[in-house]
């Protein structure tokens, strides 16, 4: 049977199309996946898939349910295939090993990965609920309390990780915070740092998410700390208040070298009912200078609450001592 790989586009020869299932593409060699209505279950190691949650330039994330003790779990499978010698798996395999040390209430755990049938794998916490990229689609912005509430929870995590571990996320956006059901907020993807590098490198993996890299994401050489992530989160922020990203004209290389060229935007200037307390915060966590941020994520959840309590906030003293350096 033919199938159109949805990668590159050419048509090869495989049983996707009639029974679904997994294959690699015989022209680019990257993974197909076909879950289809009525077909056998699609089995990957002691899993059976049941659905696809979400797909990014990389990966696809499946629903899959685990035989042995019936629970639900996210599993993430990566595109490209990996030879048994390809010591990108080994670097993988150690990404995992760090990520999965990462146990906090506001980030989607990782249980662990591997390589099985020559595809890389991650198992992950299965979380009901919806993710803020989906929300802006669905809402296109979020009242500014309702937002600041979010995003102290993202804070939580990033100082947890910051802390104790000195590792940074380098892909803070919308789509890798969700908002479970029950109203938890849970930050994912930490931790596999050479794909995040990868996308950033690659134009084509960044268009659709450049508004949210920080300057020092796009400059070669550049020392990068938990200040990136800050930067990060404060686009997050915007666009959940704005309703719309930073830096949000031209193409993608002017919304990529703006945030380098420009200072950061008042949000009043999209949305003049932003309060001018929250705004001067967003601004100061997307300083085109690190040292002009904030130097932690706990001293943005502070001004947060503060915002919440209606009291102004501390904003960064130009001349105190940096908590990170």
């Amino acid at each position: 049977m033919s199938y159109s790989c949805e990668h590159c586009g050419r048509v090869f020869e495989t049983n996707l199309s009639k029974g679904g299932g997994i294959d690699f593409c015989s022209f680019c060699d990257k993974l197909n996946i076909a879950i289809l209505d009525d077909a056998p279950d699609i089995v990957f190691g002691d899993f059976i898939i049941d659905e696809a949650i979400g797909a990014g330039g990389h990966s696809i994330v499946v629903k899959a349910k685990h035989k042995p003790s019936g629970l639900d779990y996210a599993l993430k499978l990566f595109f490209t295939k990996c030879e048994d010698d390809n010591n990108v798996s080994q670097e993988f395999l150690q990404e995992v090993e760090t990520a999965s040390q990462l146990v906090h209430e506001n980030i989607v755990r990782i249980f662990e990965g591997g390589v099985h049938e020559n595809i890389m794998y991650i198992v992950m916490e299965h979380v009901s609920g919806l993710n803020l990229g989906e929300y802006l689609e669905l809402y296109v912005q979020m009242e500014p309390k309702e937002a600041v509430a979010a995003m102290i929870h993202a804070c939580n995590a990033l100082d947890y990780v910051w802390s104790n571990f000195l590792m940074i996320h380098r892909d803070v956006k919308p789509h890798n915070i969700i908002v479970t059901k029950e109203g938890a907020v849970k930050l994912c993807d930490f931790g596999l740092t050479s794909n995040h590098e990868m996308a950033v490198q690659e134009s084509r993996n960044i268009l659709g998410t450049p508004f949210y890299l920080s300057p020092e994401m796009i400059q070669t050489d550049v020392y990068q700390d938990n200040r990136s992530d800050i930067y990060s989160l404060g686009c997050t922020l915007y666009h959940l208040v704005v309703g719309l990203p930073p830096f949000n004209y031209g193409g993608l290389l002017e919304v990529v070298n703006a945030r380098i060229e420009n200072p950061p935007p008042d949000p009043r200037g999209e949305f003049s009912e932003c309060p001018e307390a929250l705004a001067q915060i967003i601004m100061t966590m997307m300083a085109t200078e690190s040292d002009d941020r904030y130097a932690t994520a706990f001293e943005v959840s502070q001004d947060l609450l503060r915002f919440l309590k209606d009291e102004d906030p501390l904003l960064v003293d130009p001349n105190r001592e940096r908590a990170n350096q």
